[in-house]
This record gives structure tokens, sequence and C-alpha cells, in this order.
């Protein structure tokens, strides 16, 4: 290796690397002391954006949402993007439909959890016994300690308070899911009263859901221009091998052999990836890294000749539980408002031995049920996107085996989603996990 140096290199272009890079600039590190690597030939990590060749339409390789409690992402788009790209719902509002009617998830300007109460009260989908149900688990997980539930399933939780099947599967499913990516028998109780807790039972604000007005690559992209203004040095298409010297010199070896030393080193990248990048003994454990399983999302484009659908978004408990969003509307071209459909299916593993045609044509005949103009004419274009490696699955057990950023390698951190964040895999996980990972190399001296 060659003699040290005091660059910090920031291993990943996610928005893990992106809030570890933005950090570091924040802390005063000089951005021309900061190297960024990404082997793909796009930023955003797994969060990206591609032009369909059939169609023309910019596609995302799937559909994020926000809440109102993600401030730390908001913040990142804030100062990187010239338009942040995100619109918050003045209150949460989901339509949801059932065995052909509608009912919603709604919040008032109530403080947490009174604010969801008038609508779980009037929530048609389960019977009046089931939403006084729903009442009492609220309570509970109000009153819980996540980190005393982690070896239940959210299940498990649901049960020991009462939950009957058809409100798990009506209420707590159709949400969990689209947080945690996976379903209440495959999920730590922990993760998800935790999840709940910080996005759904503290009153009205953190609820907001919050779409994407711009692609997902263009954000990216947007956020590391801004970066390379500030000195910042990004090298994209760049595999990378971690190099520890037996001084304990640090760096980075790319796939030529070259070798760039480094004073310090961020690792933001997919567990996948860093259980092979990662030095023997850097984590106190390395055990979780391989018990790690990805959980896949599922998202279905559809274009329809007339507009199908009125409201932002609504979700369906077809397919094992569907959100569906007016892209074309988000996106703010007129043409395809209620045209241009985004449907979302997350935990999507049982569909991963459907063909793509199968897949389009359930997901159809659901909007066919929702929609009276999808009912009458059929979609005219049609693209289905898997994300095989959407997010880790919570599984019972997981949260206290999350590493920290902190390596036993000096200089070395870890960032991603799935670091113990407190938060579960998300966008805003990657970014708190990032900001995390450079607050601590700038406390430990390495900056």
């Amino acid at each position: 290796m060659e003699q040290a140096s005091d660059r910090i290199i920031v291993v990943g272009a996610g928005f893990a690397g992106l809030g570890a890079v933005h950090r570091l600039l924040e802390a005063g590190v000089p951005g021309e002391r900061i190297l960024l690597l990404e082997r793909a030939p796009h930023v955003g990590g797994r969060a990206f954006s591609f032009v369909d060749r059939e169609s023309g339409h910019v596609l995302d390789n799937g559909q994020h949402v926000l809440l109102g409690c993600c401030t730390a992402f908001m913040r990142l788009l804030n100062r990187l993007t010239r338009r942040p790209g995100v619109r918050f719902q003045p209150l949460l509002s989901i339509p949801v439909y059932a065995g052909g009617r509608w009912s919603a998830i709604e919040s008032r300007r109530l403080p947490g959890p009174l604010h969801l109460l008038p609508s779980l009260l009037q929530y048609r989908h389960v019977s009046l016994d089931g939403r006084l149900r729903i009442a009492r688990a609220a309570l509970a997980m109000l009153a819980a300690r996540p980190g005393q539930l982690d070896a239940l399933s959210f299940r498990a939780f649901l049960e020991r308070h009462g939950q009957t099947d058809e409100v798990i599967r009506l209420v707590w499913d159709l949400v969990g899911t689209a947080i945690l990516n996976g379903h209440a028998d495959d999920v730590s109780a922990g993760l998800a009263v935790e999840a709940f807790q910080m996005g759904f039972l503290n009153g009205p604000e953190p609820s907001r859901l919050g779409l994407f007005t711009r692609p997902l690559g263009d954000l990216a992209a947007e956020a590391v221009e801004a970066l390379k203004e500030r000195g910042v040095e990004c090298r994209r298409g760049r595999a990378v091998a971690l190099d520890v010297g037996p001084s304990g010199a640090m760096g980075v070896r790319l796939a030529d052999g070259s070798a760039l030393p480094a004073r310090g080193v961020i690792l933001a990248v997919p567990h996948d990836q860093a259980r092979i990048l990662l030095p023997k003994g850097a984590l106190a454990s390395a055990e979780p890294l391989f018990r790690m399983r990805w959980s896949p999302i599922l998202n279905v484009y559809l274009e329809y000749p007339r507009a199908a659908m009125e409201a932002d978004v609504a979700a369906s408990f077809a397919m094992g539980g569907m959100f569906v969003f007016n892209r074309g509307r988000l996106l703010g071209d007129a043409d395809l408002d209620g045209r241009l459909l985004s449907i979302s299916i997350s935990a999507a593993d049982a569909y991963r031995s459907w063909g793509a045609d199968e897949i389009a044509r359930q997901v159809e005949t659901a909007l066919a049920e929702m929609f009276p103009v999808a009912r009458e004419v059929p979609a005219v274009w049609r693209k289905v996107v898997w994300q095989p490696k959407a997010t880790f699955l919570a599984e019972p057990g997981m949260g206290p085996a999350r590493p920290g950023v902190r390596t036993r390698v000096a200089g070395l951190y870890v960032a991603g989603d799935w670091v113990d964040t407190g938060w579960p895999a998300c966008l805003e996980g990657a970014v708190r996990s990032g900001e995390m990972a450079a607050a601590a190399l700038c406390e430990d001296g390495w900056a």
C-alpha cells in the first residue's frame, strides 16, 4: 500500500453513502479529502431509475414512500437537491379497497394515537369488535418496550393483545408489511412495534405519507453533483476490496490492483457485500450478516388509455396486499394523470416463480375491481420490475443482532439500512446510518 493518506473513502454511493459524505462535510472535513466510490454505473444504490425502452417512461426500480418522521432523508434532499421532489399529504389518507367497497385509514388533527381513532372506528373492512381490538393493540404498542419483544413475531405480539386473524390481515399486516417488507408471521415484534411507534402512533405529523414527485435516480444524481461542487471526488464503476496492512494502515484496493490509502473508510454497502469486504474479525460477530435474508418487492407499472385512478395512492388486499400509486400525477404529467399507475407488492416471495405476464394479468384484474375505468378498458402497456434484494428480512431475533457503525478495525466504519439505527430497512434508516458512521469517524479522531 502507498504511504498513509489523510483521505477519507466512502464506499457505496447509495443514500447511506451520500448521508455519510454530507455529514463529513458538515463536520468540517474538506471535500477535497473525501473520495466516494461506487461500483455500479448509477448512484442511489437500490433506489435508482431507468428508462423503459418500449414506452419511454422513466421508471423507478421500486416505488418508495416516506413518512413525516423521515427527517434525516428530507434534510439531505433539501440541502443537496434543487427541488426535493417529495410531496407530503397534509394528513395521512390511504383509501383501502376490499370486497367491493372502500374505506380509509386517515389521520385527524388530534394527539397520537387518537389521531387515527376516528377512521379506525369507522373502518368498514373489519367488524365493530375488530375495530375495538385495534385500539387495544395500539395502546399496548405505545406502552411496549421494543427491545424486549424482538424474540417474538409481530403476529405473536398482536395475538397476545387480542387481535384476530381478521384484524391482523386487514389492518396490521397491510400497513406493517409496507413498512417492514415482511408479513406479521415473519418479522420481529420489536422492530414492528418500534416502527409503528415512530411512524403512526405519535401523532398526525410523523404519520403523513410522503410521495415522490421526481424519479429517484434524478434525486441521487443531483445530490452527487452537489457533493462534487463542494470538492468531493466521485468515481463510478469501481470494484473494490478493503486493504488493511500489517501496521493497521487502511485503504481500498481497486480491481486493477491499484491501492488508495486512506485515513478512514466508511463501508456503505448492503449486508451481503459487507460480509465479503469486511476483514475477518472486523465485527464482534459476523454471524448476523450471514443470517440476514433478503426480502423482495414486486413492482408493476400499467398504462391505461384513459384516466383510471383519481386518488394519489390507494391500497388493496389483492396479491397479499398492494399499494397503487398515481405515478402520472405524482410526476406532474397531466397527460398521464390517472393513466400511468405504479403498483408495489412488498414481501413478494410468493410470486417469485410466476412469469411476468401472469403477474401483470393478476394485478390488472385486481385494479379492474378497484377502478371502474380499469374494468372497462385494458391497460395498453405493462412492465414488471423485481427488486429481489429490496431489504433484509427483519426476522425475530434480528434487532439486537444488527451491528453498530463501529468495527474492530481502527478507522473502519459500516453504514447501510442493515446496521443498528433504530429504524427499519428504509431510505431514512440508510441516511441515518451514514450520518452515524461519519459522526463516529469524526468522534474517534479519524477525520
